[in-house]
C-alpha cells in the first residue's frame, strides 16, 4: 500500500498492483467508510447514476467496473430489475464480499487498461468512485469505445473539487478530517484513506474530463455536478 507514495501512473501494473493491494486491505471496511464520510448520501448519487443510466438502456449487459462490494449492482437490481450487470473489479477481496452479500450475481476480476470482451458487448459502462485510481484514463475510454455497441453509453459516477473556491477549501478540510475519523471508527488503515484524500484533489476538472471522452471518441451527453460541485456523473454516448 505504501508503495503508491513512490510508484506513478506511467508505471500501469505496478499502479495497479498497488491499487489492488490497497483496496485488498481496507476492503471489509471500505463501504462503511464511504457512507460515514458521504453522510449517507452516496446511495442517493448511485440513484442519480442510475437514472441517466435508465434514459439510454439498450437491450445488451452493462459492464460495472470497479464494483467493490456490488453497491451499484445491488442498487440496480431494484431500481432497474431487468438490466443485467457484469460486475468486474481488479481486487479480489472486493469480489468475494460481492458474491457473499448478494450484491452482484455475475463477477469478474478484470484490469480496467485490458478488458477481456469482445467489441460492441455491452449497451453501457458505469462506475462509481473509481476513474480517479485509473493509471490511464484515455485508454480505459477507448477500451470502453471498443466493448460498446453503436449508440452505448458510458455513466461515471466520482468525486470532483469544487469550482467555487471557498467551497472547495471547506470541502478539502473536511476531506482531511472525515477519512482518518471514518478509518478510525470502522479500524481500517488510515494510509489508505490518506491516498484517497489526495486523489479527489489530483482529479480531472469536469471541463477536463469531457475533452478526454471527446478525444476517445464519445459524444457529452451530461455533466451532472451535485452536492456544490463534490460529486459529477458524467454521461457520454460512444460514437461509431
Amino acid at each position: 500500500m505504501n508503495d503508491l507514495n513512490t510508484i506513478t501512473k506511467e508505471s500501469r501494473q505496478e499502479w495497479e498492483k498497488g491499487i489492488s493491494s490497497m483496496f485488498q486491505e481496507i476492503a471489509e471496511s471500505y463501504e462503511k467508510i464511504n457512507t460515514f464520510i458521504s453522510m449517507g448520501m452516496d446511495q442517493a448519487w448511485r440513484r442519480a447514476q442510475l437514472k441517466r443510466l435508465e434514459q439510454y438502456m439498450q437491450d445488451a449487459p452493462v459492464l460495472d467496473i470497479g464494483c467493490g462490494p456490488g453497491s451499484l449492482s445491488a442498487l440496480a437490481s431494484k431500481e432497474l430489475p431487468k438490466t443485467k450487470f457484469l460486475s468486474t473489479d481488479i481486487t479480489w477481496g472486493f469480489l468475494e464480499i460481492a458474491a457473499n452479500s448478494g450484491n452482484a450475481d455475475t463477477l469478474a476480476q478484470v484490469s480496467a487498461s485490458d478488458l477481456p470482451f469482445k467489441a460492441n458487448s455491452f449497451s453501457a459502462v458505469v462506475s462509481a468512485f473509481v476513474l480517479r485510481n485509473l493509471p490511464d484514463l484515455k485508454r480505459f475510454y477507448r477500451e470502453c469505445h471498443r466493448t460498446l455497441k453503436k449508440d452505448g453509453i458510458i455513466c461515471m459516477l466520482d468525486l470532483t473539487t469544487p469550482p467555487f473556491k471557498p467551497i472547495s477549501f471547506f470541502h478539502s478540510l473536511y476531506m482531511k478530517m472525515a477519512l482518518p475519523l471514518g478509518a478510525k471508527i470502522y479500524g481500517s488503515k488510515t494510509e489508505a484513506y490518506e491516498y484517497l484524500d489526495r486523489s479527489i484533489k489530483n482529479c480531472y476538472t469536469p471541463q477536463e474530463m469531457n475533452s478526454i471522452l471527446e478525444e476517445c471518441g464519445f459524444k457529452i451527453l451530461h455533466t451532472d455536478r451535485m452536492c456544490m460541485g463534490t460529486v459529477t456523473i458524467y454521461t457520454a454516448q460512444v460514437i461509431k
